[in-house]
């Protein structure tokens, strides 16, 4: 059967395929047809608003040859990925400093428990208000 393709771009091919061709092999078939571009292990094809199952025969979709299926590719973002995951990681032994410099700050917070003795001259105001 002759089966149509379009891309998100809008472009449409046909390929020959036999109705028991499993999706698996329809994208392998694809990226021999329409390059690395599309990678098999990339692809999506989707009819009638299904994601179609590689180890799915065409013949359980019921494809028509009237209708198209799209294929959807997409780029592999893993590589750019662990890049930045890197100066992350080098960022993260900066912290400590970072760390040791608000253990510093903690020294001047004697000050900030004046605030909550504070507090307590309240609670006995609050006590005398009481007898």
């Amino acid at each position: 059967m002759m089966i149509t393709l379009k891309t998100l771009q809008q472009q449409t091919f046909k390929l020959e395929v036999t109705p028991d061709i499993l999706v698996k092999d329809l994208k392998e078939k694809i990226e021999k047809e329409k390059g690395k571009e599309y990678p098999a292990s990339g692809q999506k094809l989707i009819y009638a608003g299904k994601i179609l199952d590689d180890a799915k025969p065409l013949a359980e979709y019921k494809i028509e040859e009237k209708n198209f299926i799209v294929v959807m590719v997409t780029k592999p973002k893993a590589a750019p990925a662990p890049a930045p995951t890197k100066p992350a990681e080098t960022a993260v032994p900066e912290t400590p400093p970072a760390a040791a410099a608000a253990t510093a700050t903690p020294a001047a917070a004697p000050t900030t428990p004046a605030a909550p003795t504070t507090t307590a001259p309240s609670q006995a105001s609050a006590t005398t208000t009481a007898s």
